[in-house]
């Protein structure tokens, strides 16, 4: 049997079951099978932190509906034209282009995120939900919160569906499915070249100076240039498996943190040394070949006590990590905690007004944070850790966000009443000039004042009247949550913007707390 049919693809009666035909069927199912795979594997860590954010649907639905494309286009030699021409024309016109368009908002998510973080102090405190006595008012409640929802995201991936659907429509119109002549294939090229040739360079612009530790901009950047091509099978590669690289690369992470706390619990059992008393002792040698741990301790003095590294750990976060949100919420948590203290110490208020109060800037913390609905950008903490705050916060929070949509896009908006956002160009010769989460200064005689002065800030005229505060909300109502945050945080971010800082490649990122 010759490798090669001589008169090639002919449409003859028979099948191109020569060598290059056996060759193409043989890769287009192991290819398959692989994609299925890598799919499934990305699937199964679709919650962590690094690939939650990559839309791991979007990506995955991209590559899937691309493939049923390149699948057909690897089978047409050896099949020799056994198959509809119909079936040719609705595959180019529906799959190929809605397959390019999900990849390409795919690799929307980096710009958009990127604007979001930045933006993520400066909004609404949360999302709206939509709200209305029957469904007909519902659903156009919904639709006016996406017209102006402040959430990039969200509006684009909706303009994306409205895309496709006017895609299908118009090749459903009278005469263009029978008709496969070259004019009527112009809505599938107009719709592929509008996302090859003027998004992807659109985005590819935006992000140039996106300096991630991730590798996210040069994936997008590759992905992009593959999409001119397009090369179907690059553009599915670097979807797939550069998350998944990640993934990896976390979990080497653990490996060798593991390992690294081992070493130094085995080095403190065996006879520490002399204890450093010097305000300078910020670090540990691990006794390993991963060198310094930098402690918890630092990172809790710079969030908690703001100290000169705070702005620039934020910026860090938020630029480089795509993750502000853990730093804003362990600032208010810590916020919360510092004033629940402070409002039970001073004489003048009945204790249910003082929860009733705090209860309200407890909800504003989960509408702002965690809520997955309302968040902007949800923290993400344990399934029982999340379920104890739903238990406590959720049904009121719903109901706050569906009774007062929060629509405003006001720069000063602060979730915790004492605590305000600093304008960002008040110090335009700062490196950072955002200043987040700066104290303002109540100088209260009576927790009477201070309960004030929160009311004040939550809207008072909300009909609150008839709200009961759960029995088990108390002060330490985020601690499970600070505590798995801030372990997240110490254990990579932390340790990388120190590795940072101190230009020493013996510090690497940890993943648990010693």
């Amino acid at each position: 049997m010759p490798f090669f049919n001589p008169n090639g693809h002919d449409w003859a009666d028979n099948y191109n079951l020569d060598g290059w035909g056996v060759f193409l069927i043989n890769f287009a199912i192991l290819y398959t099978l692989f994609l299925l795979g890598c799919s499934w594997y990305l699937w199964q860590w679709r919650n962590h932190p690094v690939i939650r954010m990559r839309k791991p649907a979007l990506a995955i639905s991209a590559v899937l509906v691309l493939h049923v494309y390149l699948a057909i286009v690897l089978v047409v030699y050896p099949f020799n034209g056994h198959f509809p021409c119909a079936a040719e024309f609705w595959i180019m016109s529906i799959y190929l282009p809605i397959g390019i368009g999900l990849f390409q908002a795919q690799n929307q998510v980096l710009l958009l995120i990127s604007r979001g973080q930045q933006a993520l102090l400066t909004h609404d405190t949360y999302k709206p939900l939509p709200n209305g006595k029957n469904r007909r008012q519902y659903y156009l409640s919904a639709f006016r919160i996406w017209c102006r929802s402040v959430k990039q995201q969200d509006v684009f991936e909706g303009f994306l569906a409205a895309g496709m659907v006017l895609q299908i429509i118009t090749l459903s119109l009278p005469g263009l499915g029978a008709d496969q002549s070259t004019q009527h294939r112009a809505p599938s090229i107009i719709w592929q070249a509008a996302w090859n040739y003027i998004a992807g360079p659109f985005v590819l612009y935006k992000i140039r100076k996106i300096r991630d530790i991730y590798h996210w901009r040069l994936q997008t950047s590759l992905a992009i240039l593959a999409g001119f091509a397009p090369g179907l099978i690059a553009m599915q590669l670097l979807a797939l498996l550069c998350p998944i690289g990640q993934i990896i690369k976390a979990k080497r992470y653990k490996k060798k943190t593991d390992q690294a706390l081992r070493d130094f619990d085995k080095k403190k059992a065996d006879g520490p040394a002399a204890p450093d008393t010097s305000a300078a002792a910020t670090s540990v040698n691990t006794g390993s070949s991963r060198g310094t741990l930098f402690t918890v301790e630092t990172l809790e003095d710079c969030i908690f006590n703001k100290t000169s590294d705070f702005q620039p750990f934020y910026e860090f976060c938020r630029g480089k990590c795509l993750c502000a949100e853990n730093v804003i919420f362990l600032d208010k948590a810590m916020s919360f905690k510092r004033e629940w203290a402070r409002i039970f110490s001073v004489p003048g208020e009945t204790v249910d007004n003082a929860r009733l109060a705090m209860y309200r800037v407890a909800v504003q913390i989960y509408l702002y944070l965690i809520h997955e609905k309302t968040a902007q950008y949800s923290i993400n903490v344990e399934g029982n850790i999340k379920a104890k705050w739903d238990s406590l916060f959720r049904t009121v929070a719903e109901r706050i966000a569906a009774d007062r949509p929060s629509t405003s896009k006001s720069a000063n908006a602060a979730v915790t009443p004492w605590d305000e956002v600093s304008d960002p160009f008040t110090n335009p010769g700062n490196d950072h000039p955002l200043r987040p989460l700066t104290r303002r200064s109540i100088d209260k005689g009576s927790s009477t004042d201070l309960l004030t002065e929160i009311n004040l800030a939550l809207d008072a005229g909300l009909a609150f009247s008839d709200l009961t505060v759960p029995d088990d909300f108390n002060e330490a109502c985020f601690d499970r949550g600070m505590d798995s945050i801030k372990h997240m945080l110490w254990s990579q971010q932390w340790q990388q913007y120190m590795r940072t800082k101190r230009g020493s490649a013996a510090s690497v990122p940890l993943a648990v707390s010693a």
